[in-house]
């Protein structure tokens, strides 16, 4: 992404505990699944939050331990009453923990990871997504600035002949303010061991008719001498914002030729109550592919999000992606479905960049046959990974149980 300022943002106070607790629950599941980690059954949040609430030990207290149950407890002797409730309470908070860990695991993992709803992808509703932002103009001498420079790059991946499209605008607090370019070039970031052997090469920003208070520039850097070249780019800018002069970069990853080919074949399958597409590749380059496209239904609505991620050997492959059943359902999406703005790319670990860009197909790249309701099943994704979860998360929540009755809950 582009290197640039940001100003920290303060730590939101804590909510109730209960609600806290909820909600970091419900977010672990999620995240475990978007991000396609392996799943490990860590129990969060700590338990030293819920102990925090019981009454402390006084002198004499002793462990009090139900030999078939519970944990041990301390107990505040001096009054049995209050620490009984306290227990009791700790046991009630144990329990709804539980639950939630088990009922937001079970709702984050009902679809495989590699269809998932597109609602979940905000930020991926389309191919090539970079968020704009908007940041103070970067002086030398790092004083304070009332001039604002907004970027926008309409891709951060290229790969061949492609061109990346960089808009600048620039503002003060009285407004939309004039950009004046004073340098802009792109080059090979210091890091990187190319950095020497590479020139510098000029980028045109042109005037977008507003007065100067947006320009944009097309930088292709096959075009540019950056043509053998794999890895970052950055695009710096000297700026002169209402006589104040400072600089922005955009940040560019180029990949020089691609790994592999999209043929533009596809061929698909209903297997186990879902539809599965077969995409066909030329591979050049064997390893691990990840394949992503975005699925719409016949009213155009975008429902789902598919990746393959497995490793294809060369020559003539197929990247399998498959649309879930019970997604179809849920969705209520009516086929026939178009797959559109799929994206590929050689996964290489240990090294950066991390990947060897394919060129993707934007806009609609296929549409399915049109097919029945009925051919698709409303059952939950499974796998002996998330059955392994779900039993033990579910031993937690009868462990619970346990620990209330014996504090004396319902």
């Amino acid at each position: 992404m582009s290197k640039r300022l940001a100003g920290k943002t303060a730590s939101p106070r804590p909510g109730r505990r209960r609600l806290a607790l909820g909600a970091a629950v419900l977010a672990a599941g999620l995240l475990l699944f978007w991000q396609r980690d392996r799943l490990s059954p860590r129990r969060a949040p700590s338990e030293e939050e819920l102990f925090a609430a019981a009454p402390a030990r006084s002198a004499g207290a002793a462990p009090s331990r139900d030999q078939n149950g519970p944990k041990p407890r301390w107990v505040d002797t001096t009054n049995a009453g209050e620490g009984a409730a306290s227990a009791r309470e700790i046991a009630e908070k144990r329990l709804e923990r539980a639950r939630h860990t088990l009922e937001g695991y079970m709702q984050a993992t009902r679809y495989p990871p590699g269809a998932r709803p597109l609602s979940e992808k905000p930020d991926l509703q389309k191919a090539h997504s970079v968020a704009k932002n908007t940041l103070p103009l970067a002086r030398p001498d790092h004083k304070l600035t009332d001039a604002r420079v907004t970027l926008e790059q309409d891709r951060l991946y290229l790969v061949g002949d492609e061109a990346a499209r960089l808009r600048v605008s620039c503002t003060t607090s009285d407004g939309p303010a004039r950009c004046e370019v004073l340098r802009a070039e792109a080059r090979v970031p210091e890091t990187m061991p190319q950095a020497n052997t590479m020139p510098p090469a000029r980028v045109a920003f042109a005037d977008e008719g507003a007065g100067g208070t947006a320009i944009t520039a097309l930088f292709a850097p096959a075009k540019e001498g950056f043509g053998g070249y794999h890895g970052p780019i950055a695009v710096n800018l000297d700026l002169r914002i209402e006589g104040e002069e400072g600089g922005a970069q955009f940040n560019l990853v180029y990949t020089p030729a691609p790994p592999a080919r999209f043929t533009g074949d596809v061929r698909e399958v209903i297997e186990d109550g879902s539809l599965c597409l077969y995409l066909r590749l030329a591979v050049d380059k064997p390893g691990r592919y990840v394949v992503v496209g975005r699925v719409d239904d016949a009213e155009g609505d975008g429902f789902g999000y598919l990746e393959h991620n497995d490793p294809l050997g060369a020559g003539a492959q197929e990247a399998k992606m498959c649309i879930f059943g019970k997604l179809v359902l849920d969705e209520r999406a009516k086929s026939p479905f178009v797959l559109r703005d799929v994206e590929a790319y050689l996964l290489k670990e240990d090294t950066y960049p991390d990947r060897e860009l394919v060129a993707g197909r934007d806009g609609p790249f296929y549409t399915t046959k049109a097919y029945p309701e009925s051919v698709f099943s409303d059952a939950e994704w499974q796998s002996e990974e998330r059955d392994r979860h779900i039993k033990e998360f579910t031993k937690n929540v009868k462990e619970a149980e346990g620990e209330l009755e014996a504090a004396g809950g319902p």
